[in-house]
């Protein structure tokens, strides 16, 4: 089976940041807050936008 070396690298990361943890999963929430909070320029949010009805425009 193929090993994708990105999917690798973030799962050593993430057993890095459980064993810190002691697994713990309020601490390791926290643990991943504050690293939101160090990449927030780099972080996508989804802002909800409410829809409103467009009446399309037909050209004959």
């Amino acid at each position: 089976m193929w090993k994708d070396p990105i999917v690798e690298e973030v799962r050593k990361h993430r057993r890095e940041i459980e064993l810190e943890c002691n697994g713990n999963y309020s601490l390791l929430f926290a643990r991943a807050k504050e690293i939101e909070k160090s990449f927030k320029g780099r972080l996508v949010s989804k802002t909800s936008k409410k829809r409103t009805k467009e009446k399309s425009k037909v050209t004959a």
